[in-house]
This record gives C-alpha cells, structure tokens and sequence, in this order.
C-alpha cells in the first residue's frame, strides 16, 4: 500500500503532467523523461523518489490541481454535468477531481484513462 505521501505526489504528478508535456513540446529528450517517470509510477514505482528525478521536492500534501480534461462530445454524447467525484482509477494516489461545467471527466495522466465516478446520490 503506498504512503499518504506517494499517494498525494502521484496525484500531483498525474495533475500537472499535461503541462509537464507542454512545457516540453519541441524537445524530445526532455518529453522521453517525463513519459518516463510516469511510467515508473505507473509500474509501482514510489512517486517520491519520481518526483525529486523531475527537480520537484516531495512534501506531505502537493497543490490540488484538476488537471486537463477530455471530452465526451467524440462519442456523440450531448453534454450532461455529472455529479459526484472522480478518484484514481487504480487507487494508486489520493487525487480527486470533478467534471467540468460541461460534464467532460477528468482523466488520469499517469495511466492514459478515464478517472472513476463515484456519483452522489
């Protein structure tokens, strides 16, 4: 079971990698190191250790961040605000998150999927 740190850093991680790449664009070395870190968590590797690798320093409870979105209209759905919120898909971190003003989910950056809903009565 991972620490409530490695927990609270791999949701950090998951968060902000969509600007952790976007910062990157145009560099292929810097690019291959983050998918690479990612993969390393994605693999059971502590976050902690993943996150110094990347130049940022473990503490207890990382900035909240959302994160990017992706939408549901590709599917042919209309948008519908879903209420409840979403956690890791593999329970490998503590982030939470809710979908947008128009029902786009959240998705886990580490692993490439779609957060879990865990929807409100």
């Amino acid at each position: 079971m991972p620490s409530a740190e490695d927990r609270a850093l791999a949701g950090w991680l998951c968060a902000v990698a969509p600007e952790l790449r976007a910062g990157a664009l145009g560099d292929e070395e810097v690019l291959a190191w983050i998918d690479a870190a990612l993969a390393a968590v994605r693999n059971g590797e502590p976050a902690a250790p993943v996150c110094r690798r990347l130049g940022y320093p473990s503490r207890a409870e990382p900035d909240k961040h959302t994160g990017d979105l992706t939408a549901l209209d590709d599917f042919g759905f209309d948008p519908v605000v879903v209420r409840g919120e979403y956690r890791c898909p593999t329970g490998r971190c503590s982030r939470r998150s809710q979908a947008d003003e128009s029902g786009r989910e959240p998705r886990c950056q580490v692993d490439d999927v779609p957060m879990i809903l865990r929807a409100k009565p």
